[in-house]
């Protein structure tokens, strides 16, 4: 699961975390569960194109993302049978939770993931935005006091531009 405050890049991250799984050997299906925001919906449903992904979204407009979800059974039952699949090919397959922070946001990102951590329990993070002048240094304390890990960063709009978590390579960028 993908959360996250609005704009801040959940939409792109996944559209680029299935690409990567995809290329990987997996199948994905991506679920809409932003059924409020305008056009969330038709965003994530390009982005299945791209990848070549299936997709399934709430069966009715302006639903609270929940309930939305939790009443399509044909979600439901396709969404159990993909997690059965995974832990087939990949056993104990992690139940990740994880929170996209803008690296333009500075202070706020700990604000955030202090929120979101406390509701749902974050298991790793995705810093995005790094294309352009942000460095996101702020994830730093982020990382420090909650103890959450940035597993990928995007750096671009492209399929490809979501790539791993190098820590080094981050201190670097942040300090050049």
């Amino acid at each position: 699961m993908i959360v996250g405050v609005n704009g801040g890049g959940k939409t792109t991250s996944l559209g680029k975390l299935a690409y990567r799984l995809k290329n990987g050997g997996a199948k994905v299906l991506m679920a809409a569960g932003d059924t409020f925001q305008a056009a969330a919906c038709d965003q994530l449903e390009i982005w299945a194109e791209r990848t070549v992904c299936e997709i399934v979204v709430a069966e009715r407009e302006k639903t609270k993302a929940p309930s939305g979800l939790y009443t399509n059974y044909s979600l439901m039952e396709e969404l159990i049978a993909c997690k059965k699949a995974v832990t087939k090919v990949m056993p104990g397959a992690p139940n990740e939770i994880l929170q996209v922070l803008d690296g333009t946001t500075g202070l706020d990102m700990l604000l955030q993931a202090r929120e979101f951590n406390e509701i749902v329990g974050i298991t790793c993070m995705i810093l995005t935005k790094l294309d352009g002048s942000a460095r996101g240094g702020c994830v730093v304390s982020v990382v420090n006091e909650l103890g959450i890990p940035v597993k990928f960063v995007g750096v671009g709009e492209g399929v490809e531009d979501l790539q791993p978590f190098d820590p080094e390579a981050f201190v670097n960028a942040i300090f050049s």
